[in-house]
């Protein structure tokens, strides 16, 4: 089921980077043509290879991106969190369908934007075009993050970095880190079975690297992490 986008929510709707930079009326417009959805857990929002019409902002809970690989398996693309939007780039295809499915991990707050009007709205204020420009690049820089993890061979130098990658300040010397995902789901976006994952924290943890406490790591010397990862060998 799914309503117009209610009032109460529209100044905070407008706060995103997308649509903060427009004028009224096209803010306006945009509004009047969102909608608003309540998912439950494990929705499927949109399908790989479907005509994209729309792309979408999570006010609350999350989202998995995901594509299925030709033998079938998952492969986690992102996690997009309360106040993210997604498949917005896909509107400037020429063949515009989604590249990924899109399913709800928990209960989630959905707003969906037609993408034809968004398009209508840029083509009439090339400056915001800059602002949406600027927002892909942050999404493209982490992708290339991501990237760099993936191409490491390596398992345990690819949750190491993964660990490096979520330091609020690599500049420190001690760290806690609140992982956001369950460990399958960490392990898909590794590439590496849930297992594996287990025994590589096993083995962090027994050489003293980091502690763990439910989702909640604790790295006493990120100097002494960032030697170990510089310093595995290539066999794992």
């Amino acid at each position: 089921m799914f309503v117009t986008i209610a009032s109460h929510l529209a100044s905070r709707v407008l706060r995103h980077p997308l649509f903060h930079p427009l004028d009224k009326v096209s803010q306006e417009k945009l509004l009047a043509a969102m909608r608003e959805y309540q998912h439950p857990s494990e929705t499927l929002l949109i399908r790989q290879g479907e005509a994209a019409t729309h792309f979408f902002m999570v006010l609350e809970g999350r989202v998995k991106l995901f594509r299925i690989s030709v033998d079938g398996q998952e492969k986690v693309v992102e996690i997009i969190q309360k106040g993210q939007t997604f498949a917005e780039a896909v509107m400037f295809m020429q063949h515009s369908v989604y590249p990924v499915f899109a399913q709800t991990l928990e209960p989630s707050h959905i707003i969906s934007i037609p993408n034809h009007l968004m398009l209508q709205v840029l083509s009439e204020h090339p400056k915001s075009c800059l602002h949406l420009l600027g927002h892909l690049s942050v999404r493209l820089h982490m992708r290339l993050g991501e990237l760099e993890t993936l191409t490491l061979q390596n398992a345990t130098q690819r949750f190491t970095l993964y660990l490096i990658q979520q330091l609020p300040n690599r500049a420190a010397e001690t760290a806690d880190i609140d992982l956001m995902l369950p460990k399958h789901l960490i392990a898909a976006r590794l590439s590496m079975q849930p297992e594996t994952l287990s025994r590589l924290m096993a083995r962090l943890r027994d050489e003293g690297l980091i502690t763990i406490t439910g989702r909640h790591i604790h790295i006493p010397s990120i100097s002494c992490l960032l030697a170990r990862f510089n310093n595995i060998d290539k066999r794992g």
